[in-house]
This record gives structure tokens, C-alpha cells and sequence, in this order.
């Protein structure tokens, strides 16, 4: 994937540029795991350009929405999966807990209250990561 010509055009950046909607999906999944997707850095040639300003200058619209939402669920499966490790962290199961709230149909002692609620500020932590790491990305894409 890190291939580059002699101007630091990836392949990514020339499926761009031909609108090949395809071509890049195929290379976006290649790069690896949805957290390896998201840690790499974007790809910017040697004209100070990415991908996206390829996308935007050409007008390439739908490949410009695919990646973004490529991306996008990405980014909600890492915090998916972190999710799913702190809730088996705190002992919960999806019987457990229903619109954030625990399921009142069983009692539940103060141990299992006390740990809700430390759960529930560790998920809301991973909420607020969420909105962050979008607007990063976007600040990186749009600069």
C-alpha cells in the first residue's frame, strides 16, 4: 500500500482521480483492520494534496460519500468494539441494560448499581472519542 509514483500519488489517490469507486473501496479495505484503516495518516503527494482534493476538484461526489462513509463505520466499529471489551470488563450483557438504563425487572444490589454507573461513564467517555476523532478526521481531510 505504500506504493508511490514519482509526483506521491498513491494508488488510492489515482482511483481517485478516475473515479474508480470500486478500485478504492477495494484498496481502503486492503490497508487492513477497521483500528489500522484509522490510524493511518493521509496519503498527501508532493502538490500538498490528498485524495479528497482530488475527489472535490474533479467532482467525483459519490466516491467522495463512499470513503467518507467508509470511514465512518470504521471509526463505529473500533468504538464498537471497545465498547464490547468494557462491558465485559464491567460484567454486563445486553439482557442487562436497556436504553442506558438497567433493567428494572430484576433487583439489582448496590455493587451492580455502582458498577452501571461507572459503566455508563466509561461508554459516554467513548461517545464523546467518537464525535472527536470525526471532527479530527474532517479538520484532516478539509485542510
Amino acid at each position: 500500500m505504500g506504493h508511490q509514483d514519482d509526483l506521491g500519488r498513491t494508488p488510492m489517490d489515482i482511483a481517485a482521480y478516475f473515479n474508480f469507486k470500486n478500485v478504492a473501496l477495494f484498496l481502503a479495505v486492503k490497508i487492513g483492520t477497521p483500528a489500522e484503516y484509522m490510524q493511518q495518516d493521509l496519503n498527501i503527494d508532493k502538490e500538498g494534496r490528498t485524495c479528497y482534493h482530488t475527489l472535490c476538484y474533479r467532482g467525483n461526489y459519490d466516491m467522495l460519500v463512499t470513503l467518507l462513509n467508509y470511514e465512518r463505520v470504521c471509526l463505529k466499529k473500533v468504538i464498537s468494539d471497545e465498547l464490547n471489551e468494557v462491558k465485559k470488563r464491567y460484567r454486563f450483557k445486553n439482557l442487562d441494560i436497556k436504553h442506558g438504563h438497567l433493567v428494572s425487572t430484576v433487583y439489582h444490589d448496590a455493587d451492580t448499581v455502582r458498577r452501571h454507573a461507572d459503566f455508563a461513564m466509561r461508554a459516554n467517555g467513548l461517545f464523546e472519542r467518537y464525535a472527536n476523532m470525526i471532527i479530527e478526521r474532517y479538520r484532516q481531510i478539509l485542510i
